[in-house]
């Protein structure tokens, strides 16, 4: 990670896609990977919007890649790949626009690691098309078992060995067999001799994953928390005090996930001052 940004400034990483995407108009009752293919000057607003804002790294709009997608259709004609491939070509397309600020855009392959452990090939196939395109670094998101963390990193350390590679791992519902799986699943990934940054994303909101954080071995340089639960969210100063928390704590790369947008991002860019005027 770190020869990817030089240096020990706080890196800014971007916001939430899903929910930024059906904040615009996008179907909440289909899977925003298909937006790449259908609305894709609506996902290069929202990653604009981030970069504007001050991000250093965008997540490609791919998340649920091996999800299902709630259309029978795109499942028999391709379509998945296709927006794979869409999406990581529309993040690039961005992140090389005119260079501003703290130096270069980087692009993260996104995966979601949820239930990685039963995906065999697709995974696969997502993680070559990651390499073809030229992905900057791998991102497995929302891992909530120790099984899928150690997919990822076996997924990893075959197909994509010299990419940096993050595995955030989440809690999510606070219970003491919840903090169990986030233990074993960062102790693993701490463990493992590839060298892998442990990270944390989603977990409830920036309160309780600055709990989740403290409390392990060592505090995860990568956060990006949500902003609460859709009932209570957090106000963006909240998120702004986590990130200036976090990084006094330590955590270089630090973002939002569901719930956040450019907004959020802007007032966190201020609070660890890494916006340009």
């Amino acid at each position: 990670m770190d020869r990817l940004f030089p240096g020990d400034d706080a890196v800014l990483l971007d916001g939430a896609m899903g929910t930024a995407l059906a904040a615009h108009g996008w179907p909440t009752d289909r899977s925003p990977l298909l937006a790449n293919l259908e609305a894709p000057g609506l996902v290069a607003a929202v990653h604009g919007a981030y970069r504007q804002a001050g991000a250093r790294l965008l997540l490609t709009n791919t998340f649920g890649a091996l999800l299902p997608l709630g259309v029978p259709a795109a499942v028999r004609t391709g379509r998945p790949i296709d927006a794979v491939r869409a999406g990581v070509r529309i993040a690039r397309k961005v992140a090389d626009g005119p260079q501003r600020g703290h130096g270069p855009v980087r692009v993260a392959g996104a995966l979601a690691a949820c239930d990685l452990a039963a995906q065999g090939p697709r995974a696969e196939d997502v993680l070559k098309l990651f390499l073809d395109e030229g992905v900057d670094l791998l991102v497995f998101e929302t891992c909530n078992s120790a099984r899928d963390a150690r997919c990822a990193l076996d997924l990893r350390a075959e197909y994509a060995a010299r990419l940096p590679t993050v595995i955030c791992v989440t809690s999510t519902d606070g219970t003491h067999t919840d903090r169990k799986r986030v233990d074993e699943s960062a102790a693993l990934i701490a463990a493992d001799e590839q060298a892998v940054e442990l990270g944390l994303n989603c977990c409830r909101g920036p309160n309780e994953a600055f709990k989740l954080a403290l409390a392990l071995p060592a505090l995860p340089r990568w956060l990006k928390p949500n902003a609460g639960s859709p009932d209570a969210p957090v106000d963006d100063n909240v998120m702004a005090a986590f990130a200036r928390a976090a990084r006094q704590r330590g955590a270089r790369f630090l973002g939002g996930c569901c719930g956040t947008d450019a907004e959020t991002l802007t007032v966190m860019a201020a609070a660890l001052e890494t916006r340009t005027p």
